[in-house]
């Protein structure tokens, strides 16, 4: 028993077979192929950026650990741009990713298409990545200088 067949109720209406013929060809799929694109889309882009982040974490992990190895007061190093560096990268590439997320699943929820939210979070991700690493980079140039000038 259903709740739309309740004993002692109005009779069902059942369709005839135009009826249903008319419904079958006025019918949409559940997956209309231009929604299914644009999901598998933005979980690719999404997916690429999750898997960005997780590598530049490590690497920005490894290469602060590298340099700060030799790193000292007495060289005239400060390990200050190198974690500047990797946290633009690592952070801002997270709160990027996270923001892309909830703007994403937003437009699902209001059935609008979200590619775009997608790239423009990668590509901003990559921006995001770029410039934390001229921010390590210059703090590694500074630190050579520095080691180069107090050798000599």
């Amino acid at each position: 028993m259903t709740w739309s067949n309740v004993p002692g109720g109005p009779p069902q209406h059942t369709p005839s077979d135009a009826e249903r013929r008319a419904w079958e060809q006025g019918g949409t799929t559940l997956f209309p192929a231009a929604k299914l694109a644009d999901r598998i889309t933005t979980v690719l882009l999404l997916a690429f950026g999750a898997i960005m982040t997780v590598i530049t974490a490590v690497v920005g992990i490894i290469a602060i650990l590298s340099a700060t190895a030799n790193c000292d007061a007495s060289a005239g190093c400060t390990p200050g741009g190198y974690f500047g560096g990797a946290a633009i990268a690592i952070g801002g590439s997270f709160v990027i990713g996270v923001a892309t997320i909830v703007l994403a699943v937003g437009a699902w929820i209001r059935r609008r298409s979200s590619w775009w939210i997608a790239a423009i979070g990668f590509v901003l991700a990559i921006g995001v990545i770029s410039w934390g690493g001229v921010v390590f980079a210059q703090a590694a140039d500074a630190g050579s200088s520095a080691s180069v000038s107090s050798a000599a």
